[in-house]
Formats: structure tokens, C-alpha cells, sequence
């Protein structure tokens, strides 16, 4: 059995759409599980939400690009204008902008669940102990 410093469970009860909506919220907020984002919410009675649409978008557009290069590629192998290291070379380059902008959405993520995890350690009486420290 796993050692938990958090042993004591507390279960409520909800409607589908409540589920739902709080669901939403949970992918909306910097917390990976609805244990850590209630836990954050109960005790400050707020989450920042932080807005990664921006960096969403570029990874869909990143994708996109992906996809139109590979139909170039199809079509440039049919006529035989193109060399595979050539399209070698382009799909890494379009994976690697990929990559980065993953980096950064787990990277912001990290941060943001850190900072709140210190901020509440300096909100809350005997923060310093290891009563209120994540399990992540």
C-alpha cells in the first residue's frame, strides 16, 4: 500500500451536468487531476485560470503544416522533384516547432501549478510542515 500523507477522503455527489461542468474547468485550470484543483479550491476559494489558447492554436496550425508537407511530399515523390533527405529534413523541422510548443504548454502548466502551490504554502498556518506539500 502507497504511504500517503493525505489519507483522509471526502466524496460528493453531482449531477451530469455539474460533472460536466466541472470537468471543464479542471482542463481549463493548471492542474492535472479534480483532486489537486478542489484541494487548491476549497482552501484559497479561487484557481487562476491561465489562457493557453494562444499556444493551442499554433500547435494546431503547426499540425496543419504538417499535413499540407506531407500531400507536397506525395505529390513531389509522384513527379520525382524532391529528394527524401529534403523531406526528411522539413518533417523534422515542422516536429521540432512541435515539440517546443508542447515544451511550453507543460513547461507554463508546471509553473502556474508550482506557483500556486507556493502560494498557498504562504497563505496557511503551518504551511511550512510538510502538512499541505503536493503528492504530484
Amino acid at each position: 500500500m502507497v504511504n500517503r500523507n493525505r489519507n483522509i477522503q471526502k466524496i460528493i455527489r453531482l449531477t451530469a451536468e455539474e460533472d460536466k461542468f466541472i470537468r471543464k474547468k479542471v482542463e481549463q485550470s493548471p492542474f492535472n487531476n479534480f483532486q489537486n484543483f478542489a484541494r487548491i479550491m476549497l482552501i484559497t476559494g479561487e484557481v487562476k485560470m491561465v489562457d493557453y489558447s494562444e499556444l493551442k492554436k499554433l500547435n494546431g496550425q503547426i499540425n496543419r503544416v504538417g499535413n499540407n508537407i506531407n500531400q507536397i511530399a506525395k505529390l513531389a515523390h509522384y513527379f520525382d522533384e524532391i529528394s527524401n533527405e529534403d523531406i526528411q529534413e522539413i518533417k523534422q523541422n515542422v516536429n521540432y516547432m512541435k515539440e517546443l510548443v508542447e515544451a511550453a504548454l507543460k513547461e507554463n502548466k508546471r509553473e502556474e501549478r508550482k506557483n500556486w502551490q507556493n502560494g498557498l504554502y504562504e497563505t496557511l498556518p503551518g504551511a511550512q510542515d510538510e502538512t499541505f506539500k503536493s503528492t504530484e
